[in-house]
Order: C-alpha cells, then sequence, then structure tokens
C-alpha cells in the first residue's frame, strides 16, 4: 500500500509540475547587483524539473548539488547538476524514505556538501524535531538523519545549514538574532553567536574566511545578503540583487572559490515558472 500510495503522489506531482511548466516559458530578466558581486552566469530550468531544487544549493566546484520539495505533497528530491553545463546529471525523487516521511518530515531546505556527503535543514510537521538528513554525494542515496537538540531547535524552523571545519551553523528563518551550532561530530549543541541586529527571512547561508553570509528572501525583486562576522557578531547588509521578477524567492546559498576568485552560487524560484540558478564573482 505504502508503494502505491508514493507512485500515486509522484504522479500527481509530476502532473502538478507540467501545469505549471506551461507558464514557464519566457527568458530571465537582466540580473543586476549592487556591492561587490559581478554577475557570471545563469542556468534556467522551467518548473516541471526545478521544483526538485527550488529549496537548496552546494557545490563541490565541479557540480551543484540541489534539494528541494513540494511540502503537500511530501514531494522531496536532491539532484546533482554539472557546473560547467548546467545539465542535471542525476536525481533522486522522493529522496526521503517512508520511514522518514511517516514521522512528518516533508521540508528539505537549503544544504552544503562536506567531505563527501550532501548534509541538509529539515523541518518536520507543526516544526517539531527538526533535522539534519545525510544524503551520498555520488550516489543521491540517503545515508541518515539526526534530530537536532532540544536546546537547539528554537521556534523549529530550520531553513538552513552549512558546514565549516567540522561544525554546523544554522538559524531559524524569521527574527533570526542568533547563529546557532552543532557539532558535526555527534550533532550536539554547540551554543550560539548573538548577532547585533535582527534579521529575517533568512534562507540559506555559507561562510567565507571568518564570515558568515546569509541570503534573505526580502520582499520584492531585490534580494538582500546579509554578512555576519563570526567573531564579533556584527551583521550588515553586504549584497543586494535584482532578481528581475517580484514573484522571486531567493532560497538557498553556496561560496566556493577556484583560483583566486571567489564564486556566491545561489537558486532563485520564480512562483509557478521557474528555478533559475545564478552565480557570481566576488573579489
Amino acid at each position: 500500500m505504502s508503494f502505491l500510495f508514493s507512485v500515486l503522489r509522484k504522479s500527481v506531482y509530476l502532473l502538478f509540475a507540467a501545469l505549471f511548466a506551461l507558464n514557464g516559458a519566457f527568458s530571465s530578466a537582466p540580473c543586476v547587483t549592487s556591492g561587490a558581486l559581478t554577475p557570471e552566469k545563469e542556468f534556467e530550468y522551467l518548473y516541471s524539473e526545478g521544483a526538485a531544487f527550488c529549496q537548496g544549493i552546494t557545490t563541490d566546484g565541479a557540480y551543484y548539488y540541489g534539494t528541494g520539495c513540494i511540502k503537500f505533497l511530501n514531494y522531496n528530491a536532491i539532484v546533482k547538476i554539472d557546473a560547467k553545463s548546467g545539465k542535471i546529471v542525476k536525481c533522486n525523487d522522493m529522496c526521503l524514505p517512508a520511514d522518514i516521511v511517516s514521522k512528518g518530515y516533508s521540508h528539505l531546505g537549503d544544504c552544503a556538501y562536506y567531505d563527501g556527503k550532501i548534509y541538509c535543514a529539515c523541518e518536520a510537521f507543526m516544526f517539531k524535531n527538526p533535522a539534519v538528513m545525510v544524503f551520498d554525494a555520488d550516489t543521491l542515496e540517503f545515508l541518515e538523519y539526526h534530530v537536532l537538540p532540544a536546546e537547539g531547535q528554537g521556534n523549529g524552523h530550520f531553513p538552513w545549514l552549512c558546514i565549516k571545519n567540522g561544525i554546523i551553523y544554522y538559524t531559524q528563518a524569521r527574527e533570526v538574532d542568533e547563529i546557532r551550532m552543532l557539532r558535526l561530530s555527534d550533532f550536539s549543541y554547540k551554543g550560539s553567536i548573538k548577532i547585533d541586529r535582527v534579521i529575517t527571512k533568512i534562507t540559506g547561508g555559507d561562510i567565507l574566511g571568518n564570515t558568515l553570509y546569509l541570503s534573505s528572501n526580502s520582499d520584492g525583486r531585490e534580494k538582500i545578503t546579509y554578512s555576519v562576522d563570526l567573531g564579533t557578531g556584527k551583521t550588515l547588509e553586504a549584497f543586494s540583487r535584482d532578481t528581475g521578477d517580484d514573484t522571486a524567492e531567493a532560497e538557498g546559498l553556496s561560496i566556493y572559490k577556484k583560483d583566486s576568485t571567489v564564486y556566491f552560487v545561489y537558486n532563485d524560484v520564480h512562483f509557478a515558472s521557474k528555478t533559475v540558478i545564478r552565480t557570481y564573482s566576488f573579489y
């Protein structure tokens, strides 16, 4: 019975995605930034395939790894994309096992590549017991999950995570006044870093040096990226990106370095039409 339900659920998703894809055949508006980011490239996908990575983005430099969900269908997916061509090379639809879904987990968020694995933030029904989902970066197969310690759950919203030097960094989505941390070794709570202002609608993040950059789904087509000094908690509006569309939602953020150039990678979802992966250089 569970197998039949899974097939039916996926069929409904495909119908849903195909209907919305009809609205997606238009070109991207120019993506203009302020601050120090320079647009380099973007890959655009109709919602019929872009829904599979409409929530999170990470990279190992050679591939992008994206995560996506349609919450009311319990649809969750993880994909692997060639970073040069933008071609989807592998996709794991319905990537959460049935027993995990039965516990109420239905919303994969932003993710992080670390040591051959993909770690993904995941919210549960009624925002209880948020957990880190772990996948193999090569096969995209589900490996394990770890529920956040009670003292690190906050209001249960768990939209993103990133990893540096064996520490997982994350926040809740709204009214953010601290950066929380877990030890990757045993997923125990390490504490938090207070920041000097309250920010909101945080959907993704990654670290460059001692600075944490946070993607926000700020109102309108202009999307703000904040910078947080992990030593002092000083928080600034670092960049503003023009997505060219008032319906766009800023989601994940990943940062990587190639040669002497640093790249910021975002995935933006344009409602009911497309998902766009945008890459910027940062000198």
